[in-house]
């Protein structure tokens, strides 16, 4: 370390007016011995703080190569952490509250339920241009032509060839004793597929099979020539003896199986496969796209396979008469086994037997196929009508999360090397290359980069899942908030490097000792305010809130040990005459230039350096900038050397008024000691009228180089805003602000949709928007719970079912009441009325479609043979004696004896029959009441006896009770008793969901209705999309004014520390609150909804005004004289490094605008 004369006997100037901001324990020294008013206890802290903040810097500055070797290896270490990167892009584990109820909820399905179970749903939305009505023949042929392509698709995984067919979800058909009409409509059952084709002859088009299926006694079929009723008829009249003929023939009837697809109107009556019994065939007419889809369509069964209109066409418009005229959208739904259906469905098969089977290979077959699925709709094209059709599967959207989520190495360079440029121009002195800073500006940036990936990496050790806002917004804002604090301390480095008072093995220590307080207090307020956005339990926001608080603390970190260490380097630079960031040439500029002192000595040099007396009153005149050292008149004239010789003036010298900061001083007279001098200005400078346009141009290039921050803070804002009606009108209009935010924030409304987490100008985010605009139409389930005596609680649980009458979005039958649930086609089964109720429906939420033919693997075998009025047969044949106590009679019908099974099991395991209850006992009694002792029993019976109604009803039950099919010739009494029932659903659907608002008022109605029936011991939660995606917007204001109150407080308590001052502390906390408030009012202005992540955005905004409040109002705290003299020594100081900060944090806000995400973007 090369040793410096220290400097002549002469008082630093900021020294005497910001002498806690240079000295704070100078500044202490003083107040204790009664020379200068001030608050000791704050001056002590600060003395305390800046002491080790110098040694610091003095360690750093003497090993600054070492200390920058080290640090960078230690960042550079952390960087590795980045390999076990997790990126996670599941929606549910991302948007549902953690640790609340919800997903308590669906952790209870997935345990008791299982995952991979049921079917997964692959949606075709086909909209027409605008203001065009896309219910014509060419829209629907269009829609054909691309589900016949997706029929079409087939996957070669695992040497295999898997076709639609092979992967879709079949229907359940009774099966039979004969193996060859099995075989038959084994080949001829059709693949579930919802659609509006559904209403034309056309749709059977999709249904294939592949192969026509030859018979013995006709021509090969296919469902489009198929009359199912005719075909078993026609059997029955051959094979008069097949009795089982007669029992699917049977089933056909209760189900609504007749003529299939041929009584339906062709969309081509000119079609030769269009057959004769069509209504439009003979008159070769168009059909009337809207009436015929009015009312909905149905598939093979008119019962069970009814699909609504509200879900196959959206954007509808009907006539007086109630017929639809016009409708914007179409929608179909391709249904395919789940992984464990399909695995199970295979498991047994030659085709599998070889390829070692599993789970997993059974979903990456599902997965390839949905892949191609999306591909091949989305690539449909239309060239006739401009129609747009886009396929949407839960795969395509996780890949496409998954693609967009990742790391855009393009865009942060691009925003790196913006900020890169920024810092680099921001920091350069046109006219001293030798004093320009901009090789420590890009250093710093750089230096802040990679403490960025160190963090990340660590967030990765630490087992932090990244996702869309983690590297969609973390990059860009780390790196904005972290070069804040790296243009303060070059600010600070190139004020003190430019200060003669400072020794030269000093300035690093100086400059962290300065800046070290403001830089700890800012970045500790941003870490704590991130950490208190984790209040809000939302997994992708929470670890957006750590990440970006481990990421500011190593920002933290490299600016308070690393980046001085550069600084220091610097030096050396600077001391060696060597230009920049082209530090290899020297420059020899300052050798040719000579100046000549015009000025006597200064009055400074009467004071002792070591512990001068506080200043006495002075003008209005600043400290200088890092721009500038001491500001003169000068003259300058050109040498015959070619140097420049510049003359100095002595600046004049008035009274100033005593200060009222941290460390005022006592009053004391400076004329006595300095008398006051004449300006030498008007004996070098010729008349104005002599001054040449050469000298004229060369004053006005200097004014511009010189012109910085620094002086338009000196010159124009502070005068400026120094002003009385400046700061009446500053005042007037911020409050006229907030009320007009006040407004604004009334108007903000909850809302994140679905469109706003998929990336834009996608197909997926185009099948959204359509989706959300035409079908606002979901499933939900109510689920009942273990713990539940449903044998005693029956009543409880028919109330529980009748009190959702009062939900009005919840679609109901045509005279008001509910759809009946699985307890009363249980009861109506076992009584003299059942009624296979109603229709099927089906709904379609964003992920996921109701199955209406829930696969169960039951043989049908005597599903016909057992009557629907067990109670009734049984009491009408006992009466005639066909059956008896303890028997029953050759002649006893089917439905009788299993009623006599029924009524003699007493649900005692020890002693499961008792003929004696025979007659005394009901299935059902007089008050609708199952019987409790033998309920598991009755329940076994119907769900395998029953299994049509049972699938309708979509109970699930689990445990599963076991099959048992009921045989009148098996003298077997026993009837397996289930086991309690620990899951049970019933099945709603909502329409006209079209907005959160709506969304949100039916969650709190269906809530509202379970947490009631869950106080009077019937444990329940609601399932479905609705639940899953906008539950959390119920609680999201309340989390987000105690996250808000949180980092508030502890912004006071953090800065009544450090700075102990309550009231500076209560002023800066008042204005970020206004600033939340703005804000906040801002977005309901222009109507940005408040969902999660603007949440985060309003918490993290009062960790970003930390960083401007606290610089300015330290500034002026430190500050010595009036407070206009101090608001103005603060701006001269601080509004430099802040409006650098701020445009910095401007820029990686901007880079956002390039994110895919619109939550983002907004």
């Amino acid at each position: 370390m090369r040793s410096r004369k220290k400097p002549e006997r002469e008082v630093d100037e900021d020294l005497v007016t910001r002498t806690s901001w240079v000295n704070a324990e100078l500044a202490y020294k003083h107040v204790k011995k009664g020379k200068a008013d001030g608050s000791p206890s704050a001056l002590w802290l600060r003395m305390h703080i800046q002491r080790y903040m110098f040694k610091i810097g003095g360690f750093i500055q003497i090993h600054c190569g070492k200390v920058l070797f080290v640090g960078i290896l230690l960042l550079s270490l952390c960087c590795i952490g980045l390999k076990t990167t997790s990126l996670q892009t599941d929606v549910e584990k991302l948007w549902v509250e953690e640790g609340g109820r919800l997903e308590q909820e669906l952790e209870y399905t997935r345990t008791t339920v299982g995952e991979g179970r049921g079917t997964t749903s692959q949606l075709v939305i086909q909209t027409p241009r605008a203001d065009s009505n896309i219910l014509t023949v060419p829209s629907l042929q269009f829609h054909l032509q691309t589900l016949l392509k997706v029929v079409d698709i087939s996957v070669d995984m695992f040497d295999v060839t898997w076709k639609f067919h092979d992967l879709c979800y079949l229907p359940e058909f009774p099966k039979t004793e004969g193996s060859f009409i099995d075989n038959i409509i084994e080949r001829l059952l059709p693949c579930v597929i919802i659609t509006p084709l559904d209403c034309f002859w056309d749709g059977a088009k999709l249904l294939g099979p592949d192969h026509s299926v030859h018979i013995d006694f006709g021509l090969p079929i296919k469902w489009t020539s198929l009359d199912p009723l005719g075909f078993v008829q026609a059997y029955r009249a051959k094979y008069p003896t097949y009795s089982d003929a007669a029992l699917i023939e049977e089933v056909m009837n209760k189900s609504g199986i007749s003529r299939g697809y041929l009584d339906k109107p062709c969309l081509d009556p000119y079609d030769p496969e269009c057959p004769r019994s069509a209504p439009n065939k003979a008159e070769r007419s168009v059909p009337d796209v809207g009436a015929t889809m009015t009312g909905g369509c149905s598939g093979i069964s008119t019962k069970y396979m009814h699909w609504d209109e509200d879900l196959i066409v959206g954007g509808v418009r009907k006539n007086r008469t109630g017929h639809i005229v016009r409708g914007e959208a179409l929608q179909s739904i391709v249904q395919l086994m789940a992984e464990k259906e399909l695995y199970q469905y295979w498991s047994e098969s030659y085709k599998t037997h070889s390829i070692g089977w599993s789970v997993e290979k059974a979903k990456a077959v599902l997965e390839a196929w949905q892949r191609k699925f999306t591909q091949v709709v989305n690539n449909a094209q239309n060239g006739t009508n401009g129609n747009e059709i886009y396929g949407f599967s839960s795969v395509s959207l996780a890949d496409i999360m998954k693609e967009f989520s990742s790391l855009s190495p393009t865009r942060v360079a691009l925003g790196y090397v913006l900020m890169v440029f920024y810092a680099c121009i921001s920091l350069l002195r046109w006219n001293n290359g030798v004093q320009s800073q901009s090789g420590v500006g890009v250093a710093g940036v750089l230096l802040v980069a990679l403490s960025v990936a160190a963090g990340l990496g660590i967030c990765a050790v630490l087992g932090i899942s990244f996702n869309a806002a983690t590297t969609q917004i973390i990059p860009f804002l780390a790196l904005g908030l972290g070069v804040d604090d790296i243009f303060l301390m070059a600010h600070t480095y190139g004020e003190n490097s430019a200060n003669k008072h400072i020794d030269f093995n000093d300035q690093t220590a100086e400059c962290l000792k300065r800046t070290g307080v403001s830089v700890f207090l800012t970045s500790v307020t941003n870490i704590l305010a991130f950490l208190s956005a984790s209040i809000i339990p939302i997994p992708a926001l929470r670890a957006f809130s750590l990440q970006a608080s481990i990421l500011i603390f190593f920002n933290l970190f490299s600016v308070l040990l690393i980046y001085p260490a550069i600084c220091s380097i610097d030096l050396y630079r600077k001391d060696d005459k060597r230009i920049d960031i082209f530090c290899c040439f020297q420059s020899f500029a300052e050798a040719k230039d000579t100046v000549i002192e015009l000025q006597p000595p200064k009055h400074n040099d009467l004071y002792d350096l070591k512990e001068p007396s506080p200043p006495p009153s002075y003008n209005d005149s600043l400290p200088p900038s890092y721009s500038s050292v001491v500001k003169h008149n000068t003259v300058a004239r050109s040498l015959e050397e070619g140097g420049t010789a510049t003359t100095l003036a002595t600046p004049s010298v008035i009274d100033l008024p005593s200060s009222e900061g941290i460390f005022s001083c006592r009053s004391r007279s400076l004329a006595a000691v300095c008398p006051s001098t004449t300006s030498s200005r008007q004996c070098l400078t010729p008349a104005h009228e002599n001054i040449s346009c050469a000298q004229r141009f060369v004053r006005y290039q200097r004014h511009i180089l010189n012109s910085n921050l620094d002086s338009f803070a000196r010159n124009v804002y502070g005068p400026f805003i120094k002003k009385a009606y400046v700061k009446v009108f500053s005042i007037v209009g911020f409050i006229v602000l907030l009320c007009v935010s006040v407004y604004g924030i009334v108007h903000v409304k909850n809302g994140l949709d679905l469109t706003e987490i998929v990336p834009k100008h996608t197909p997926e985010y185009q099948f959204l928007t359509a989706q959300s605009k035409y079908f606002g139409f979901f499933n939900i389930y109510l689920v009942t719970k273990s713990g539940v005596d449903y044998p005693n609680n029956q009543r409880l649980l028919t109330q529980y079912h009748r009190s959702f009458q009062s939900v009005d979005k919840i679609i109901k039958r045509e005279d008001g009441s509910l759809p009946n649930f699985w307890l009363d086609l249980f009861r109506q089964w076992l009584q003299d009325k059942v009624k296979h109720g109603g229709q099927w429906s089906s709904s379609n939420a964003a992920f996921t479609c109701v199955v209406f033919l829930q696969p169960c693997e039951v043989v049908f075998a005597s599903l016909c043979k057992t009557s629907a009025d067990l109670q009734r047969s049984f009491d009408a044949e006992y009466a005639e004696g066909r059956v008896t106590q303890q028997d029953w009679r050759p002649n006893a019908s089917d439905s009788a004896i299993l009623a006599y099974k029924l009524l003699i099991q007493t649900g005692d395991v020890d002693n499961p029959i008792d003929k004696s209850r025979i007659p005394s006992t009901r299935l059902v009694d007089s008050e609708g009441i199952i019987s409790p002792d033998a309920f598991y029993n009755y329940l076994t019976a119907w769900v395998s006896n029953d299994a049509m109604a049972y699938a309708s009803s979509q109970a699930n039950f689990h445990p599963e009770p076991k099959i048992w099919l009921h045989d009148a010739l098996d003298r077997d009494f026993k009837v397996p008793k289930a086991q309690p029932l620990t899951y049970t659903q019933l099945a709603f659907y909502l329409s006209d969901q079209t907005s959160t608002e709506v969304i949100l008022d039916t969650i709190k109605a269906i809530r509202e209705i379970c947490d009631t029936y869950t106080d009077r011991g019937l444990p329940n939660y609601p399932s479905g999309v609705p639940f899953t995606f906008w539950e959390q917007y119920i609680n999201l204001r309340f989390y987000l004014g105690m996250a808000v109150l949180c980092i508030l407080l502890v912004t006071f308590v953090v800065l009544t520390l450090v700075l102990l001052n309550p009231w500076l502390a209560t002023v800066i906390v008042v204005v970020l609150t206004m600033m939340v408030v703005e804000l906040f009012g801002f977005m309901g202005l222009s109507d940005i909804r408040l969902s999660a992540v603007p949440a985060v955005i309003l918490i993290v905004s009062v960790g970003i005004g930390v960083e401007f409040t606290v610089h300015i109002a330290v500034g002026f705290l430190t500050s010595i004289g009036s407070r206009n003299k101090r608001m103005t020594m603060s701006l001269d100081h601080m509004f430099a490094p802040v409006v650098h900060g701020a445009i910095s944090t401007l820029l990686g806000i901007v880079m956002l605008a390039g994110a895919e995400f619109q939550f983002v973007v907004k």
